[in-house]
């Protein structure tokens, strides 16, 4: 950018004229300091000068104080002067700058005249998050958090971010849906430049940088549906309306990512004679995608019918539950799910969130089966947007979101993370024979939201791989807010033992049930008897202790905060782990009110003892606990009832720009 104005030499050392007058035409930026050097402009730094000015322009030499106007100076005294104007041109050349240089005796050796116009060269956003465009806000091309930071911001537009691990972008369309459309976007204004018809050699672009030209779209005409200005190829765009303030529209395409870190930076330009002479800069910063904790007010619960009615019942009890919490249940159509019905597994509804603007956003994953086309087709509206990333690696069972879960808010070591943590399971590749893990473009999308601060555990020693079969938390009235439940053998085994040495060896679990084509019967006496299935138990109870340590080490859990919920598991023939009876840790909750699947346990005096010893760990905390048949419709088919349902949250009630994130440090 021009600070220095270059102005050419007035004086000519062979001409016997010594009267010279010459006149030239420049332009200022309004606000911006302009230097000339009056070095070049006399033969020597002897004599005076003297200034004239007309119309609004300041005069000042270069230690900044102001130069006396009409009146001679030593040159000695001013080798450099420096020009500003306050306010912008409504007339070409409407003020001028005369400069005379005397002699000694106050003799005139020469004179020049600087005709200017002045132009207003100024992008505006609403860099203090309040909803408002503020005019040249002094923070507006910085970004930084916290309650009293700056920088604006930019929301993803609903259907705009479908990304492979090629880095293949789908195509997006360059025009704006209306209304629906101008409701989620960010805005920022270009200051009237002053003229309609700039001085010759003028021109203003609006400019960003290639890899940023992907990311967002910028649109003006508003009224006309949006005329795209930026975008795709297109990184720079001409500001032809320089008489008027124009408002501009932009959409993000892109949430953070591995290669993006959500930055996104503009720039006006005051273009004269080909060459850049000043320019105004802004930045945004592109909200991320966030995850909510069961500790957060649900809003709606979604099941798929099953077409065969098979899991009608199970609706039916659901619902109850569900209308006890006020909440409402949507059960989907066959047309958007054909017959799959791990809804858990499918999408994670999640969020993202700009001053004044919230969007419910989900999050597809790259499982492609029955619900494949659910979020698109059947969600995606005014209320939700979309995200998915896909690879062109195989994709494996740890990459449904039933092997994503995030904490609530947690303080670590003095470390505050609000908004919780992102956990998902992985392997161990020490004890895994055929190791599998999340999907690199999952991962790295989870940890480039930088927020809720993802870390992995161990899932990959369950057939199904999801960390949802071993783990849930519960808000409580406790120091730390909630509650972390764990499945846990060891603690099936107690109770079971208790009741053989109570005289109820022969209490049968899993009474009138079929699995494997069977009955499922089996005696107390004959689950404590089963040698291979108390050795299997004992290596995943390792595997649950394993990881119950880091969660202890990563969220700042002491062993009071954990509750342990009686669970077996069977061996899948592979060395893995499938549920044994069906497996209350994974259970859907919603506020006070629990949806937990109906384990079949032993009963005595008509009371199921797993059922009873859960009531007895929970409804102590303010939970209500409801207990629902899943038996065939999900426990047979490998799953419960979080997997088979999903739940969208209310948003935290903090916003993510007001914290400031020392683990980002």
């Amino acid at each position: 950018m021009r600070s220095f104005l270059q102005i050419q030499t007035y004086h000519d050392p062979d001409s016997s004229n010594k009267d010279i007058n010459r006149d030239y035409e420049d332009v200022l930026v309004a606000g911006q300091p302009l230097q000339i050097s009056l070095k070049n402009l006399v033969p020597s730094l002897e004599g005076f000068v003297s200034f004239k000015i007309r119309g609004e322009v300041e005069v000042f030499s270069s230690i900044n104080q102001p130069i006396a106007l009409q009146t001679p100076v030593p040159l000695e005294q001013v080798s450099e002067i420096t020009l500003i104007a306050r306010t912008f041109s409504d007339r070409l050349k409407d003020r001028s700058l005369e400069i005379t240089f005397q002699d000694d005796a106050g003799h005139q050796m020469s004179q020049a005249t600087l005709h200017l116009t002045c132009l207003r060269i100024c992008l505006d956003v609403d860099a203090d998050r309040d909803g408002i465009i503020e005019e040249n806000n002094p923070n507006k091309a910085d970004w930084r958090w916290g309650v009293n930071g700056h920088g604006a911001v930019i929301l993803v537009n609903k259907d705009c971010d479908i990304v492979n691990s090629d880095g293949q972008d789908h195509q997006v369309k360059d025009n704006l849906k209306g209304l629906l459309d101008l409701k989620d976007l960010s805005f920022m204004i270009v200051r009237r430049v002053g003229l309609k018809n700039l001085p010759d050699g003028c021109e203003v672009y609006l400019s960003v940088n290639q890899g940023t030209a992907k990311r967002i779209r910028i649109y003006d005409e508003l009224d006309k549906n949006g005329n795209q200005l930026i975008g795709a190829e297109i990184t720079k765009a001409k500001i032809k309306d320089t008489d008027r303030d124009i408002l501009l529209a932009i959409k993000g395409l892109s949430y953070p990512d591995i290669d993006f870190n959500g930055i996104v930076e503009m720039n006006l330009n005051l273009i004269k004679d080909g060459e850049t002479i000043y320019s105004d800069r802004v930045v945004f910063r592109v909200a991320p995608w966030m995850m909510t904790p069961n500790t957060l007010c649900p809003i709606n619960v979604f099941v798929s019918r099953l077409s065969d009615g098979s899991n009608e019942e199970f609706i039916e009890e659901l619902r109850k539950v569900v209308g006890k919490a006020n909440v409402q249940l949507d059960p989907v159509p066959f047309e958007f799910h054909k017959d799959d019905p791990w809804m858990r597994d499918e999408i994670e509804i999640g969020y993202t969130q700009a001053p004044g603007r919230l969007i419910h956003v989900i999050l597809d994953s790259p499982r492609d089966r029955g619900l494949d086309h659910l979020a698109k087709r059947h969600l995606m509206g005014t209320d939700f947007g979309y995200i998915i990333r896909k690879s062109r690696e195989e994709s494996t069972k740890l990459d449904s979101f039933g092997n994503l879960e995030v904490s609530p808010p947690v303080t670590v070591k003095g470390v505050n993370y609000p908004f919780g943590r992102i956990i998902f399971g992985g392997t161990r590749a020490e004890i895994i024979q055929n190791p599998r893990r999340k999907l690199k473009v999952l991962r790295d999308f989870f940890f480039a939201q930088e927020i809720q601060a993802p870390f992995e555990i161990f899932s990959d020693w369950l057939s199904v791989g999801h960390i949802d079969e071993f783990m849930n938390f519960v808000g409580a009235a406790c120091s730390k807010g909630f509650k972390l439940i764990l499945a846990s053998p060891d603690k099936c085994y107690e109770l079971l033992k208790r009741l053989r040495d109570k005289g109820h060896s022969q209490v049968l679990l899993r009474q009138g049930k079929q699995l494997d084509d069977k009955p499922a019967d089996i005696s107390v006496a004959d689950v404590l008897d089963n040698e291979e299935l108390a050795l299997n138990n004992q290596r995943f109870q390792e595997y649950i202790n394993w990881n119950r340590e880091v969660l202890k080490q990563e969220l700042d859990l002491g062993e009071e905060d954990i509750i342990e919920l009686p669970t077996l598991f069977r061996d899948d023939g592979e060395g893995r782990a499938k549920s044994f009876f069906p497996n209350m840790v994974n259970m859907v909750v919603l506020n006070q009110h629990l949806a937990i699947p109906k384990s079949f346990g032993p009963k005595v005096n008509a009371q199921c003892q797993f059922e009873a010893y859960v009531k007895s760990v929970l409804e102590p905390l303010g939970k209500e606990c409801h207990f629902i048949d899943d038996w065939d419709t999900y426990f047979r088919e490998g799953g419960e009832i979080h997997c088979g349902t999903n739940t969208s949250r209310q948003p935290f009630f903090q916003k993510w720009w007001e914290i400031e994130p020392k683990f980002l440090k």
